[in-house]
């Protein structure tokens, strides 16, 4: 801690949102009371939870962490979402208990490297312009074992970046889409106060991106440690799991972009090139919802997502892009599928071969070195 005046250490709240979080939260806990940071202030914020999860957290109460429960009920608005589960608001009251000059929104499912928030201080301190600083993240499996998805990274294009101000973040995100890793991150409280909560009524899935990229817009800067200092977990119980695996409707992520793109000023700060990439990764995201449509056997829904959302132009911009270049051609496969009347048949068998791709990428570690013979980290 040589690097800080120990009389002027700011205290740190970790605020930790969770519901029926019992088979995770003590091990989430543990390793945030393990942190190398002396000056911490810990808040649950229990969602209404039906399983231990109280129970679990009291436990802690020795050890300085604090349990708060929100029991607010699902709003007027959310009346007509069967899958609701008020994740944001509950972040905006755990947000809301804290104490600190600095505040983390960590989940109750990952774990968190020693230094975190040491490190994560220190970037604040040494820029008061950074309203946020995030990490990157090495995904784990139920069981906190590293799984062959690896570490994520920031796009080739931007390494070496660690500072974004809105017009870079804005154009980064255009391009390679939201590479923040939310369950990382670290706020200031006066940021919080300039830009209000999450607004999961309008932006639902995708609130905290439209957090990130609001808090730039203020005029702070967005900061990321290019280090994994967080384990994030992939489970089946996850609501994020849930609804990828099953969505026929176009990802929130867009909801959030076209927002900003609607307005004039924001337009021209987005570089062609990266308008360009943006709607690429629409048709692509509606290839997504299209294979689940052709599963179920909604050939006409697929065939209208897809034409609608294709243009000439995703040739010249996928043409140096393989990736993304398969999935063009993919999602071209699909839609004459649709008018050669195969759609279905294609459709599941492109939903099971993604479904396996996706166990593949899930499989532990040792496991894969095992069946392969050698690892290399993947980033997706």
């Amino acid at each position: 801690m040589s690097s800080f005046n120990s009389q002027e250490l700011p205290l740190v709240s970790i605020c930790i949102p969770a519901y029926n979080a019992e088979a995770t939260i003590a091990e989430t806990l543990d390793t945030v009371l393990a942190q190398n940071y002396p000056l911490l202030d810990v808040v649950v914020s229990d969602n209404q939870s039906t399983d231990n999860t109280k129970a679990i957290v009291q436990e802690y109460a020795n050890r300085g962490v604090r349990y708060v429960y929100h029991s607010e009920g699902r709003p007027d608005w959310a009346a007509g979402m069967p899958s609701y589960i008020g994740a944001y608001i509950n972040s905006n009251f755990v947000l809301s208990q804290a104490y600190g000059d600095y505040l983390c929104l960590f989940h109750s499912d990952d774990l968190y490297e020693p230094s975190i928030v040491r490190k994560q201080v220190l970037v604040m301190q040494a820029n008061p312009q950074v309203g946020a600083v995030f990490t990157h993240a090495r995904r784990i499996d139920e069981d906190s074992q590293p799984i062959r998805m690896g570490i994520t990274k920031l796009p080739k294009e931007l390494k070496g970046q660690s500072l974004f101000t809105f017009p870079n973040l804005l154009n980064a995100v255009l391009s390679y889409g939201n590479f923040l890793q939310a369950p990382s991150v670290m706020l200031r409280r006066s940021v919080m106060n300039d830009v209000g909560g999450f607004n999961e009524r309008q932006f639902l899935t995708s609130a905290d991106l439209e957090m990130w990229l609001q808090i730039a817009r203020e005029g702070y800067q967005i900061a990321v440690i290019d280090e994994p200092l967080l384990k994030y977990r992939i489970s089946q119980k996850q609501f994020g799991q849930q609804y990828n695996k099953l969505r026929v409707t176009l990802s929130d992520f867009f909801r959030v972009m076209d927002y900003f793109l609607g307005q004039t000023i924001v337009q021209e700060l987005a570089r062609p090139k990266s308008i360009a990439l943006y709607e690429l990764h629409r048709f692509i995201d509606y290839k997504i919802c299209s294979m689940n449509l052709l599963a179920k056997g909604e050939e006409l829904e697929a065939r209208s997502q897809l034409s609608n959302s294709l243009h000439w132009q995703h040739f010249i911009t996928a043409l140096y892009r393989p990736r993304l270049l398969k999935q063009l051609l993919e999602g071209m496969i699909l839609l004459l599928s649709t008018y050669m009347r195969v759609g279905p048949l294609v459709g599941r068998q492109m939903h099971s071969m993604y479904k396996r791709k996706i166990q593949r990428l899930r499989k532990p570690e040792k496991l894969q070195r095992k069946l392969t013979g050698k690892f290399k980290a993947t980033h997706v």
